[in-house]
């Protein structure tokens, strides 16, 4: 056999070689990549349910200063059916999620707590302190929700191995509250920090104490 020929034959069995690892390589490279953006669309989920509880607080809160409007009679005493829960904030096509067996669990986890915790909540779905059932709806809200990730991840019996990963994701859903709480005490702080320039162009020669005027709540 001619030494050019077996040269040829050498470089073309290397050249297939390159190609298969080169694949390989790039296969793994494309599991790896599709794996990051579903970890990565999974905490973003995670951080729109954050947010979807937190503005469920805030409805709480809107319907106790409805009640709190209210004639004498009825201003004491908040009635949970006056608050909209809202929809989870899921895509319509997420896999290891149903949006109505979701909705369901959220009420009944919420009705579960006002069972368990019949000093607060009384068998007419009314609370008789309006400060306290606001302490308690804002306390609880995030614990609401994960309680209805769980019940709707007990729901998915036809894919056993998604339901475990569905777990795996509460966890994801619980970092992500917490980043976001704790995003908005930086937001809260930073708003208290600012000082207001203009008692300070009025007078340079303030008082010591004066700073002692400054808002801590900031603006509502």
């Amino acid at each position: 056999m001619s030494p050019w020929l077996a040269v040829a034959l050498g470089a073309g069995v290397f050249s297939a070689v390159v190609n298969v690892a080169c694949n390989t390589v790039a296969h793994k490279r494309g599991s790896a990549r599709k794996a990051a953006e579903r970890v990565h669309a999974g905490r973003h989920t995670a951080l729109t349910v954050a947010i979807t509880l937190e503005e469920f607080a805030h409805r709480c809160q809107s319907a106790i200063d409805r009640a709190e409007r209210r004639d004498l009679s009825e201003q004491r005493h908040v009635q949970l059916g006056d608050v909209e829960i809202p929809p989870f904030a899921f895509s319509s096509d997420t896999p290891w999620r149903d949006l109505d067996a979701g909705k369901a669990s959220y009420l009944r986890a919420f009705s579960a707590d006002q069972t368990h915790s019949a000093e607060l909540i009384q068998s007419n779905d009314r609370c008789s302190n309006v400060d306290e059932f606001a302490a308690y709806i804002k306390g609880h809200c995030a614990e609401f929700g994960r309680r209805a990730w769980l019940m709707a991840v007990e729901l998915r019996e036809e894919n056993e191995l998604q339901a475990v990963t569905d777990h795996n994701y509460v966890i994801e859903f619980d970092a992500a509250l917490s980043r976001y709480i704790a995003w908005e005490q930086r937001q809260k702080v930073r708003g208290e920090r600012v000082p207001s320039p203009s008692p300070v162009a009025q007078s340079p020669h303030r008082p010591r104490n004066s700073g002692r005027g400054l808002a801590v709540g900031g603006p509502a």
